[in-house]
């Protein structure tokens, strides 16, 4: 009587394990309208990917310009730069990154001479499809950075927050 049970254990186990590990796909009765289930996990930075390539800032003035500079870092990060370019003199520095940081797109600056030379974050927050949105309510200033695409291609940059007590852009 062992055997039989034995092979009944073993038959149902194995209609389990190929149950569970059978990729589910809609019935043909669901129709051809039946949204398929992702195999692959989404590209998170789909939508940051529009930054790489270099720039001009939209909201350059006569007195300095704005560039940032991006490339792409296999598929997990970006990495860029930025700096401030006033008479020829270049007056700003920093280094910029995009990358998944647990589940969460997040903007990074460090700049050589502020934060103990520290990375800051910015989390990305939902935005249309020609903005990009980073904030961070606890650093000094700014708490939000904003990339707005321009009509030439490019990107106007704005940062805002609150520096002692003072609204700032």
């Amino acid at each position: 009587m062992q055997a039989p049970i034995l092979n009944s254990f073993l038959l149902f186990s194995a209609v389990v394990v190929v149950a569970c590990t059978e990729q589910h796909r809609p019935s043909p009765a669901a129709g051809a309208d039946a949204a398929p289930i992702p195999s692959v996990a989404m590209d998170q930075l789909a939508k940051f990917r529009q930054l790489a390539g270099s720039w001009v800032d939209s909201t350059t003035t006569d007195r300095f310009t704005c560039y940032e500079i991006w490339t792409t870092s296999g598929d997990t990060c970006l990495i860029g730069s930025g700096y401030v370019l006033a008479k020829g003199d270049t007056v700003f520095i920093e280094e910029l990154k995009l990358a998944t940081l647990d589940g969460q797109v997040t903007y990074s600056a460090r700049i050589g001479s502020q934060n103990e030379g520290r990375w800051v974050p910015f989390a990305a927050l939902p935005s249309g499809p020609d903005s990009l949105i980073f904030e961070n309510p606890g650093h000094d200033f700014p708490q939000c950075i904003t990339y707005v695409k321009d009509s030439a291609g490019g990107w106007q940059v704005t940062v805002t927050g609150n520096e002692q007590g003072t609204e700032r852009t």
